[in-house]
């Protein structure tokens, strides 16, 4: 029995540690689960602070390589899901470039130098107006095609002119000996080396109003303002780009290049989204705004990366998070530190892996996994699980010592008082009593807090709330103006639209509200909003004015405030509430202590009272009687 106890006890300590280490009773393990096509997927980075702005846009580039490279989502970037006209373009600009190659190959096939040469020519100009951070290699295919044409019609100085440029740009191009002659190859071998050995250029890239994800000649390069070293001397193609502007390009050589990038039509929007996230980041209106972000791009889950920066080298703390867009089902979460800089390439990739390799299973009836919350739910659930582990492991052992106790009681009453071992039992079974006590008393406290802490809404997910409905695109008119920055944080760090713009579909931004009245809600109107008679307002001119705010939209803003006030007035009660019975859970911890030690007292007290009596009771032992005996 004492051996049985022991791997019990033994057994019921390794319960804590290994149910802080497992993920099972924290949140829900991921698993795999097939899909028929690849889900669209976009990435957004926020940064919760200042200092993390360019490290969120780096940080959002190896993202999106991540999911590029899971093979099971499909990546759309959110910087062209955000403008779709300009997607639309370089997109069509790409597949006229493409069938102007299939053109161009099938005359060069067919002996027709002069119209290859024709149509590589064009796939060369419009590939040139695509996106170069992806097209950059279809570009110096089709110049490779071009100069194979030249060379084809006996143009062999043009041929040489257009074989520089382009080594000059990529040294690394490709070039076939089934289009050119020995002489060429041997011209396109010294023209590279010379490129490569004149690889010392400099090139400063820089970039207004926000941080942009720079590609030089079709490389990510990083995050302006960037200074790149190593280039050959010529005009390289520079595409600067950022979520909610236009994507930017131009051709730079060995200078400080500064690109300034154009609001997109849906700017206002992606700023009040990333705002709302920045305010309560580890809230439920996450998840709410992420849902509408994705349906403004169009896509069907939103990887989103909150970010906030260390002091000085110290690693980002990151929490990534990818829902469904469609019920707010968070598939995948993960909480973790990435160093900065250099090191980011590698230092992310496994919190990334995570949050793109496998999708978190949904609850019972197939609810979805609505939200979970960073780090403070997490960590309330690993203190519970391991205060009842110990809880159950002080029982165990309190059980145990209180049997010994009671063995030893017995081992005493059956010993002759005058025994020497009589005394040793007595002493050992008090300090077992005591011991069983104080383990009994403490593993009952444990195990109801650790209960406490794991069951009572520690915040791990909230499957058992309903979803809401999926969020609709929401039209340029009654898009939010973007929140002021409070000088705390910065989401995307994307200022409103220069002076002059107005967004699509908006005739003219609409003034800012005002305050909210001091006195009740219920106040006049004419007291909150102290506009002009409509009797005074002076005639229509060519371009309408946008009327001031409405005793309507004053009572939905004070209804709103009301409804603030009145969510921190029930956290602040639910707050009052824990400690109340925290402090209770203590006072009634300590007077199960004082119960217990004043019945050892009584008890101890008793038990001195029958030895005495019994020393009494019995017949003293004189000398003679000894003798006698």
């Amino acid at each position: 029995m004492h051996a049985a106890l022991s791997g019990w006890l033994v057994g019921m300590l390794a319960v804590g540690p290994a149910a802080a280490q497992s993920s099972l009773p924290l949140r829900l393990t991921p698993r795999a689960v097939p899909t028929a096509s690849p889900s669209s997927v976009t990435v957004v980075a926020i940064s919760l602070d200042a200092t993390s702005r360019t490290e969120a846009a780096r940080l959002a580039y190896w993202a999106e390589q991540s999911v590029a490279r899971s093979g099971r989502l499909d990546l759309v970037r959110l910087t062209d899901a955000l403008d779709a006209r300009g997607k639309a373009a370089r997109e069509a600009k790409a597949a006229e470039g493409a069938e102007a190659m299939k053109a161009g190959q099938m005359a060069y096939d067919e002996l027709d130098t002069q119209k290859a040469l024709q149509q590589f020519d064009a796939a060369a100009r419009a590939f040139e107006a695509s996106d170069m951070s992806r097209n950059f290699g279809d570009l110096s295919r089709a110049r490779v095609m071009k100069a194979a044409s030249q060379v084809a019609n006996g143009e062999s100085t043009a041929a040489q002119l257009e074989i520089r440029a382009v080594l000059a740009v990529d040294p690394r191009a490709q070039f076939s000996p089934n289009f050119f002659p020995p002489d060429d190859m041997a011209f396109v071998d010294k023209e590279r080396k010379a490129a490569l050995a004149g690889s010392t250029g400099t090139l400063s890239v820089s970039t207004e109003p926000v941080p942009a994800q720079v590609y030089v000649d079709g490389q990510f390069r990083g995050v302006s303002p960037v200074e790149l070293k190593g280039l050959t001397p010529a005009d390289h193609f520079v595409t600067v780009m950022a979520p909610g502007f236009e994507v930017e390009q131009r051709r730079a050589r060995e200078s400080d290049t500064k690109l300034t990038l154009a609001p997109a039509a849906s700017m206002r929007a992606l700023q009040a989204i990333s705002d709302r996230i920045v305010r309560k980041p580890e809230g439920s209106e996450r998840d709410v705004a992420l849902r509408e972000l994705g349906a403004l791009a169009g896509v069907s889950q939103v990887l989103a990366l909150l970010v906030r920066g260390g002091t000085g080298t110290a690693p980002l703390q990151v929490t990534g998070l990818r829902l469904d867009v469609t019920d707010g089902h968070n598939l995948a979460y993960a909480v973790g530190a990435v160093p900065s800089g250099e090191g980011m390439a590698t230092g992310s990739d496994a919190l990334l892996s995570s949050l793109v390799g496998a999708d978190t299973a949904r609850l019972a009836g197939n609810k979805p996994v609505t939200h979970f919350s960073g780090g403070g739910g997490s960590n309330r659930k690993t203190m519970g699980y391991v205060l009842m582990a110990t809880g159950v492991a002080l029982l165990a052992g309190g059980i145990y010592f209180g049997m010994e106790a009671s063995s030893k009681e017995d081992d005493f009453r059956r010993a002759p008082q005058t025994s020497p071992r009589a005394q040793d039992f007595k002493d050992t079974g008090k300090t077992y009593a005591l011991v069983a006590d104080i383990g009994l008393l403490t593993g009952a406290v444990a195990a109801g807090l650790g209960g406490w802490f794991a069951f009572s809404g520690g915040g791990g997910s909230g499957g058992d709330s309903k979803p809401a409905p999926a969020p609709t695109p929401k039209k340029s008119k009654a898009t939010p103006p973007p929140a002021k920055s409070d000088g705390k944080s910065d989401s995307l760090s994307m200022p409103p639209p220069p002076k002059g713009t107005r967004p699509v579909g908006e005739s003219l931004p609409m003034p800012p509200p005002p305050p909210p009245a001091k006195t009740t809600p219920a106040a006049p109107p004419a007291k909150t909003t102290p506009t002009a008679p409509a009797a005074k307002t002076p005639p229509p001119t060519t371009e309408p004015v946008a009327p001031p705010p409405t005793t309507r939209t004053q009572d939905t803003r004070r209804t709103k405030d009301d409804e603030a006030a009145q969510r921190e007035e029930e956290l602040r009660k639910r707050r009052e509430e824990v400690d109340r019975q925290r402090r209770e859970l203590d006072e009634r911890r300590k007077q199960e202590e004082a119960d217990a030690e004043a019945k050892r007292k009584r008890d101890e007290e008793e038990r001195r009272k029958r030895e005495e009596d019994e020393k009494k009771k019995r017949p003293s032992i004189d000398e003679d009687d000894l003798r006698n005996y």
